[in-house]
């Protein structure tokens, strides 16, 4: 990083020059470096990854206090919040193709809902997927899985979505996958302390 003084003849900068260099600030300092494109990786596994960091932050609020507690030792022997404690350790199970658990350590003993897939199919630029059941139990988060290729096995490599489990009703949600084909869906759900089902009824959605 090359540091500037009154860069481009004037007292300060900022912005990108012939999509080459670009002039910024950082701590009251101009600077002067390389334009550089982020990367923004989209394999199965960042995708699968991604979905469930989604699923641990936005599901931490509303987990209670007991569990939350549980995450205390692992906390502080890391030197960082509950928060951040129970979300490395989902991520570390989810890379194993565990269920995360709302509590430490994951006993893996509840029982996960009996929600199943229903159907798939495109609605315009969208797959509509529908799921119901008849047992809630522990239920806790369910995982959708999408494949171009027929009767697959779920992974992380090929899990697309992960949602919250709060219903056995007859439900209906959408993703939009990368690409308009034929595509392959499945189901897995999980229980609030990290039991996982067997993969559901394969749905296919044609455009």
């Amino acid at each position: 990083m090359v540091k500037v003084n009154a860069p481009m003849m004037s007292l300060d900068a900022s912005g990108t020059l012939g999509n080459a260099i670009t002039f910024s600030k950082w701590k009251g300092r101009n600077y002067v470096r390389e334009r550089v494109i982020p990367s923004n990786p989209k394999s199965g596994g960042q995708t699968g990854r991604r979905a469930m960091f989604s699923f641990l932050a936005q599901n931490w609020a509303s987990i209670g206090a007991v569990p939350k507690a549980t995450w205390d030792d692992l906390a502080d022997a890391d030197v960082v919040s509950n928060f951040n404690a129970y979300v490395k350790q989902g991520m570390k199970d989810w890379h194993n193709f565990l269920a995360p658990s709302q509590d430490t350590p994951a006993a893996r003993a509840g029982t996960p809902s009996d929600n199943d897939l229903t159907g798939a199919s495109w609605e315009e630029n969208r797959i509509a997927i529908g799921t119901s059941g008849s047992a809630l139990a522990d239920a806790w988060g369910l995982a959708i899985y999408a494949s171009l290729a027929g009767v697959f096995t779920p992974s992380v490599g090929n899990c697309v979505l992960v949602r919250p489990d709060t219903t056995i009703a007859a439900d209906v949600f959408f993703w939009t996958p990368p690409s308009v084909a034929v595509w392959y869906i499945n189901i897995m759900t999980f229980s609030d302390d990290g039991a996982i089902s067997a993969a559901g009824t394969e749905q296919t959605a044609t455009p």
